[in-house]
């Protein structure tokens, strides 16, 4: 009885270990990617009032009404919106105001999934080293830790970007941030559960 009680005991030790060693290998953002989606927490606010579950419809209805009261106007394509932030309230722009590019991501059936967006300073200039990409990537980490609060961001190594890029996940919802150029920072909100499902399809 005593011997199979110790074969039982060393057999569940060894499962133990067998399990934290698989989670040792996990990296950091895997291990938040599992946490987060099985926290069961449903986060869906992008930005300007806008969040992921609308119809393509929808999207489009509310970016028309958004240029209607003058706070966005058409981008450089065909599916992009354009808007400044940080202006003063005078409506001029000042050292923080940012150039805004965005479109709406969507599924086959045509359901906002996320959303990626383009951000530049206005007073951008290739002399001006407070206006370079990678000042702007932490100075938009601040603003989208007061503005989506809850985890903080940790540094992800991506193919399309030279330097780390910044993750932030809370629930279902993933922002990925990036500089791409000297000029320019790339913002991805996604659905996570959609971005995993459909990673799985093509397995």
């Amino acid at each position: 009885m005593e011997k199979l009680s110790y074969l039982l005991t060393s057999r569940l030790l060894w499962i133990m270990l067998a399990v934290v060693s698989l989670s040792a290998c996990k990296s950091e953002y895997e291990q938040r990617v599992e946490k987060e989606l099985a926290s069961g927490v449903t986060q869906d606010s992008l930005i300007l009032g806008l969040r992921m579950g609308l119809s393509k419809q929808e999207y489009f209805d509310a970016c028309w009404e958004l240029n209607r009261q003058q706070q966005i106007n058409s981008g450089t394509g065909d599916a992009s919106a354009h808007y400044i932030t940080d202006r003063d309230s005078n409506g001029l722009n000042t050292l923080r105001s940012k150039d805004v590019l965005f479109f709406g991501v969507f599924d086959e059936e045509d359901i906002m999934r996320g959303m990626q967006m383009t951000y530049s300073f206005v007073a951008w200039a290739p002399w001006n080293r407070n206006m370079q990409s990678d000042s702007l990537l932490l100075h938009l980490r601040d603003e989208f830790l007061l503005d989506y609060p809850g985890n903080d961001f940790i540094e992800l190594k991506l193919k399309e970007a030279e330097n780390p890029a910044l993750v932030k996940i809370d629930g279902n919802r993933q922002i990925l941030m990036y500089a791409k150029g000297k000029k320019d920072v790339v913002v991805k909100i996604e659905d996570l559960q959609y971005k995993l499902k459909e990673q799985w399809k093509k397995e």
